[in-house]
């Protein structure tokens, strides 16, 4: 069925001029078959049920009388007049405005090897210069071919220009696009299905684009396998192999192998060497065992790990039965009790210090009845010497204390922190104590 669209040249309200910008009353508008002298209907409206007059006689204004609507798929040539017949101009090749044929046309009806033909739908009556028609190829090309689209003149198809085609350019079952250069109908789509590239001209692949000319050398690959470039043969392939593989160099290749770490056995663990080439699975935090400070004079935490560098000692609802001031201490194989340099200070209506060099005082000023909460680090600044800080509360007395210092340089690595009083004698008797280290 024929449809029909505004003319894109002079569809509605068109106006037209003489040379010297009067307006061509009794203008003279004719309508040909594109490329040629044969006249060519337009109609008044979309229905394409009513002809304008060939020619159109333009009205005291220059304008046409009617609209201009042409057949969707022709492409018209309209050459202008004044009204003594003196040519204004010609213009050829015009499609109607949003033409789904005339500029781009899928054509039917594909037979031939060399020697395509086809139909097209509105029938052309001549090929036009820039008109794009695509088609579903019934067969391979061997070689140089041509295109005749609803009987007009066999013309050749062409690729990169004047380039007359290869076998194999155009395949059966592929659509195939060309666009007609007013000479030729050129392949546009020539290398969708091309295969290498050799001096800029595409030709059908027939084995795999080697290694050298930037190929993989290889028509399939092994699933899932990570591909080894070889420099100038094949690709190789390394298949995943074992759960939990992992590629590893050994300096020359790749080699899928086992991680050299420790893998993770439970939740927050993370690979951790204590000597440069071994890993093993280690909890990056490590939480001790809370320990009940309800009797006894101290509480130690031993067989702590020579890695750690940091250690949190953490407080809960501490008491004693005494006012000997609360301190830590620390030690490698034994506690060292001397050699410190600390302070700490309490803040409640007044302020109440105290230093010791017996440990690092956690507290400054207490009566059996007080009662900490808190938390004391100590880090690792070096040569086996460590420095804290810490805050507890003093929730008796609705106070908090500040503490911190320095330890003296241990024998050896830190193995144990230990939690008592300066005298030493007075005995807990309410809380409980844990750390965390790391």
């Amino acid at each position: 069925m024929t449809t029909y669209n505004l003319s894109a040249f002079a569809g509605a309200g068109a106006q037209f001029f003489d040379d010297n910008g009067t307006p061509l009353a009794g203008g003279k508008l004719y309508s040909y078959a594109a490329g040629t002298t044969t006249l060519l209907a337009t109609y008044t409206t979309s229905a394409g049920t009513v002809a304008n007059t060939n020619p159109i006689i333009l009205n005291a204004g220059g304008r046409t009388p009617n609209e201009i609507w042409q057949a969707t798929g022709v492409l018209l040539k309209f050459v202008l007049y004044n009204s003594t017949n003196q040519l204004i101009g010609t213009y050829d090749g015009i499609p109607s405005i949003n033409d789904p044929f005339g500029i781009n046309s899928q054509l039917s009806s594909i037979a031939g090897t060399n020697s395509i033909t086809a139909t097209a739908t509105p029938t052309l009556t001549a090929y036009a210069t820039g008109a794009i028609y695509s088609f579903i190829a019934a067969n391979t090309n061997t070689g140089a071919a041509t295109l005749s689209i609803d009987s007009l003149t066999a013309t050749s198809i062409t690729k990169n220009g004047s380039v007359a085609l290869s076998a194999g350019d155009i395949q059966a079952g592929k659509m195939m696009l060309v666009e007609y250069d007013g000479a030729a109908f050129q392949l546009i789509n020539n290398i969708v299905y091309g295969g290498s590239i050799t001096n800029g001209n595409i030709v059908s692949l027939t084995s795999p684009l080697g290694v050298a000319n930037g190929g993989s050398g290889a028509a399939t690959f092994a699933a899932n396998s990570v591909l080894l470039g070889n420099n100038t043969a094949a690709f190789q392939t390394i298949a995943p192999s074992t759960n939990k593989n992992v590629l590893t160099s050994n300096g020359t290749t790749w080699t899928s192998a086992a991680p050299s770490t420790g893998l993770a056995t439970a939740i927050g663990q993370v690979p951790f060497s204590t000597d440069g080439s071994t890993f093993t699975p280690t909890q990056k935090i490590t939480q001790g065992t809370a320990v009940a400070t309800t009797s006894g004079t101290s509480v130690d935490f031993t067989s702590i790990p020579s890695w750690v560098k940091r250690i949190t000692i953490m407080l809960s609802g501490i008491s004693t039965n005494g006012t000997s001031n609360i301190l830590i201490q620390i030690g490698s194989g034994s506690v060292t009790t001397s050699g410190y340099s600390s302070s700490a200070s309490v803040v409640t209506s007044i302020v109440v210090s105290a230093t010791s060099t017996a440990g690092i005082l956690v507290t400054s000023s207490l009566t059996a009845a007080s009662v900490y909460s808190g938390n004391i680090t100590l880090c690792l600044f070096g040569s086996n010497t460590w420095i804290s800080s810490g805050t507890t509360s003093l929730v008796s007395n609705s106070g908090t204390h500040f503490c911190g210092g320095a330890t003296p340089s241990l024998a050896g690595t830190l193995d144990r922190v230990r939690l008592t009083t300066v005298n030493g004698t007075d005995t807990f008797d309410a809380g409980s104590v844990n750390i965390l280290y790391e």
